[in-house]
């Protein structure tokens, strides 16, 4: 499955996304709105919002926000979540093909940022953004991956899991349109979150490429790791985050 095809099947998992899912650390936001200096008149652009778990925590400040996914079932559940909020905007459209009214003082995208052609990610960010406007890149990585449950899950996946793509880089460095921003600042904020063996099959069920596994294939990899979490983890495993933010001011 190409990469292309792959960033559609979120849209499948859309309630299980929302319910499964993790935000992002309240510290994370708060310093994009310090580090932008956004202002209750500022206009706001999400790429990628999904089902919104970024998008409250900037709508319940005020901002107006234009939202964009190609998701018509991740933006039918963001809608519903966040239908008090009059200054938020959904729009069904890949940010690719989006003609855009106006400039934005912010751009945000959440996990998002990588599914966006690489020909055109930076460059359209810089042409939507007002004069030394800002881009936010964030996203949840997973830490501490050879430890433990993690290491010895491993035999599972060698097993069942077949990769659909290569990896894609969340936080570029070298693409085009990059050298229209200034150098970026980056942080990281660690966080932990321990699920039941249920609630992390959940969680696998909302990746692109466990969704794209065969049917066979994805129901013995869970069973397996469900099982190994029953019976050698106490029934639980925590898993440790870091939130990555590359912020960039435009040129």
């Amino acid at each position: 499955m190409s990469s292309t095809e792959l960033k559609t099947t979120f849209n499948t998992a859309a309630v299980l996304y929302e319910d499964i899912r993790p935000g992002y650390p309240e510290a994370l936001i708060q310093d994009i709105v310090e580090l932008s200096g956004i202002n209750d008149h500022s206009r706001i652009l999400e790429v990628g919002c999904g089902t919104g778990k970024a998008t409250q925590s900037f709508a319940e400040r005020g901002y107006e926000m234009v939202c964009l996914d190609i998701g018509v079932d991740l933006i039918a559940v963001a809608r519903k979540k966040l239908k008090v909020y009059s200054n938020v905007s959904f729009v069904e459209q890949a940010f690719e093909a989006w003609k855009p009214e106006g400039k934005f003082d912010l751009v945000i995208s959440a996990t998002a940022f990588h599914w966006v052609d690489p020909k055109v990610r930076y460059l359209k960010a810089f042409e939507v953004l007002k004069s030394s406007g800002f881009l936010a890149v964030f996203s949840n990585q997973h830490v501490r991956k050879e430890e433990g449950f993690f290491a010895e899950v491993q035999c599972l996946y060698d097993r069942y899991y077949l990769p659909v793509t290569a990896d894609r880089p969340t936080h570029a460095t070298n693409f085009l349109g990059v050298e229209a921003f200034q150098d970026p600042m980056k942080r990281v904020y660690p966080w932990i979150q321990t699920y039941s063996s249920e609630q992390y099959i959940k969680l696998l069920g909302t990746y692109s490429g466990h969704i794209a596994l065969p049917d066979k294939n994805k129901r013995l990899l869970f069973e397996g790791i469900a099982n190994l979490i029953e019976t050698k983890y106490d029934g639980r495993v925590t898993k440790h985050y870091e939130a990555v933010l590359d912020f960039r001011e435009a040129k």
